[in-house]
């Protein structure tokens, strides 16, 4: 029916799904990015919304369908009925609500497109012909479904960038070709540190503690890899597979994917053998281990990052060619299992990247430990004899040979590229083979977004996970009638990006180093704790390691922090927040810190910028 005070319509909706104002602020946005639609009144209390549309546009079957479908999105359900009452006034006293005669109701269940008659509906909405319905089932009506967003790859870029295009009400698709869940869950973070958490219980309890007699505990290889994938399967289930299902706009789809062709603001990709069309697609295949070309590694059974961590029975002795964070963790690890460990480090440190100070603390900690490290060494050749392996180093003019029962091959990760059909569209890659993106995440083709470890970027989940947000939000709102792709794209933030390799003691850093401040020509004051000058570390008969921190002189602005030592990677989220938003040290200096922490040792840092802190009492 027809408004008389402004000649146009209003369409009352029943809105099954909401329980509180945040639903309804959800449910309202999306309404109000319908073309056609002037404004949404949307009450979860009563399960009902209100939405005008403006002066001229018809009360048609396909705008029923437009506002049922963005209701969808949102992650609620929504059907087209008749109103109660027959006049406007009964809707609203329903609903408490000002709307106009002439409503009609909406409820759960429907199926949705765009209006006909409002001439810009093509170009973000999807064909209404192939929607995905919200239980993950697509309909096959045309032979291809359509979706607002296909994501290739399931690790963390991808699961946040679903998320949250699901959060903005779009429609999207999954796809995996491999295992749900990616790198992290799978083959990285979580194994390898499930891994090192047994090695260390099992280490501590052969050194014992002041009081404690140590011992030699039995080792049962099966049962921690056993436990390990138990642990997997659970995160993987929940943190992923639960996730996912949760968001009634996403769908999941398993198969090979290749992009096929794109015409603007549509995209063909086939999944195994269907094909499907999107708006937009975001590239987060991720990466894979990648050997190095050494002559005699590809028949020598080598091991990789993931295979390593699936071993069924330990080996006696291991060669661990690479000497970054994979190599250190997981060479750690094995040695604390009683493998007899050797790093082959080509650079002249380990952990390449890191203050080299920080890195000799750690090496000497692994020496301490058994394992055999060699920097500025690099393997040529690799061959097996009756014994295992025999490697040949080369070390400045000095040459010789390495041997062990199996080697390690812990030297870098490729993208995951092939058979993407990248080539087909014009989505340029590095020599290197990663997917070039700018600021916003976007590759050289508009449609086409990339995030996670195959555009190169700084390899942690979490970095994943954010580049995986923005690529999303600039996608769907590059095709919201409330946004455009010049309108203000958000931009992925990695001036301040902080990391951890989780050796024993754990190596941590955010921001610059004393050395590359001074090379950028900053004039910069350091204070370096010694971990005996904390007061946890002594509770702990743990003193092992420093922070370091580096402030620009005459400011004090923190520019980095720098840590060896236990629980390093705790100190982070502190230290992060002081480089990102240009603390001093008088600001951490001036924060309480609960005593007793190991985060007093930032504490401790800052104030030993123009200060002694072998003069200060425990807690001063």
């Amino acid at each position: 029916m027809t408004s008389p005070a402004t000649g146009s319509l209003s369409v009352n909706l029943t809105v099954a799904g909401m329980t509180c104002l945040n639903c309804s602020s959800h449910v309202s946005d999306a309404l109000e990015r319908v073309p056609g639609v002037v404004t949404a009144r949307v009450d979860y209390r009563g399960a009902r919304a209100a939405v005008e549309l403006a002066a001229g546009v018809a009360h048609t079957p396909e705008v029923e369908r437009a506002l049922v479908q963005a209701v969808e999105r949102a992650g609620y359900e929504a059907l087209i009925s008749e109103p109660r009452g027959s006049t406007a006034a009964d809707s609203v006293s329903d609903v408490g609500m000002r709307t106009e005669e002439g409503s009609v109701t909406v409820g759960a269940g429907g199926s949705i497109g765009t209006p006909s008659d409002v001439t810009d509906a093509r170009s973000w909405a999807p064909d209404v012909r192939a929607t995905a319905r919200a239980e993950g089932s697509p309909r096959h009506s045309t032979g291809e479904v359509a979706f607002d967003l296909l994501i290739l790859g399931t690790g963390g870029a991808g699961v946040a960038a679903a998320i949250h295009a699901a959060g903005m009400g779009a429609t999207c698709a999954i796809v995996e070709r491999g295992t749900l869940g990616g790198t992290c869950v799978n083959v990285g973070c979580i194994p390898s540190k499930a891994l090192i958490e047994a090695a260390a219980h099992y280490h501590v309890a052969r050194r014992g503690f002041p009081g404690i007699v140590p011992c030699e505990p039995v080792l049962d290889w099966t049962a921690v890899v056993r436990a390990k994938d138990a642990l997997v399967t659970e995160l993987r289930q929940a943190k992923y597979a639960d996730v996912l299902a949760s968001y009634p706009g996403i769908t999941r789809l398993e198969g090979t994917a290749e992009i096929l062709e794109s015409a603007v603001g549509r995209i063909r990709v086939r999944v195994g053998v269907t094909e499907y069309t999107a708006r937009k697609v975001i590239i987060a295949t991720g990466t894979n281990p990648a050997l190095p070309t050494i002559r005699g590694l590809d028949v020598v059974e080598a091991l990789d990052s993931t295979s390593a961590m699936a071993l069924v029975k330990l080996p006696t002795s291991l060669i661990v060619l690479g000497g970054g964070p994979v190599g250190v963790e997981l060479g750690q690890a094995f040695a604390r299992f009683g493998v007899q460990v050797t790093i082959v480090q080509r650079g002249p440190h380990l952990l390449p990247g890191e203050d080299p100070a920080i890195t000799e603390v750690l090496r000497a900690e692994l020496e301490a430990e058994g394992l055999e490290v060699h920097k500025g060494t690099e393997a040529t050749g690799i061959e097996r004899d009756a014994g295992g392996v025999v490697v040949t180093v080369h070390n400045g003019r000095l040459e010789g040979q390495l041997r062990a029962e199996r080697v390690l091959a812990a030297t870098g990760r490729r993208p995951n590229i092939q058979e993407l059909g990248l080539e087909r569209v014009g989505v340029a890659v590095s020599p290197r083979g990663y997917v070039q993106v700018d600021a916003t995440m976007r590759t050289s083709h508009p449609d086409i977004y990339a995030a996670g470890d195959v555009t190169g970027g700084p390899a942690y989940v979490y970095v994943a996970a954010a580049g995986g947000r923005v690529a999303a939000e600039n996608a769907i709102r590059s095709i919201s009638p409330s946004g455009t792709p010049t309108e203000s794209p958000r931009e992925a933030e990695l001036a301040v990006v902080p990391r951890v390799t989780f050796a024993d003691p754990q190596v941590a850093s955010v921001g610059l180093t004393d050395a590359a401040a001074r090379a950028a020509g900053i004039h910069v004051d350091v204070s370096v704790v010694d971990m005996a000058q904390v007061p946890r570390a002594l509770v702990a008969r743990n003193t092992r390691g420093m922070v370091k921190l580096v402030a620009e002189a005459g400011s004090g602005k923190i520019l980095g922090v720098h840590a060896v030592a236990p629980n390093a990677g705790e100190l982070m989220g502190e230290a992060a927040l002081a480089v990102r938003f240009g603390l001093t040290v008088r600001d951490l200096s001036g924060t309480l810190h609960p005593y007793l922490t190991w985060g007093e040792s930032v504490k401790l840092a800052a104030q030993g910028i123009g200060a002694d802190i072998s003069k200060l009492s425990c807690c001063a």
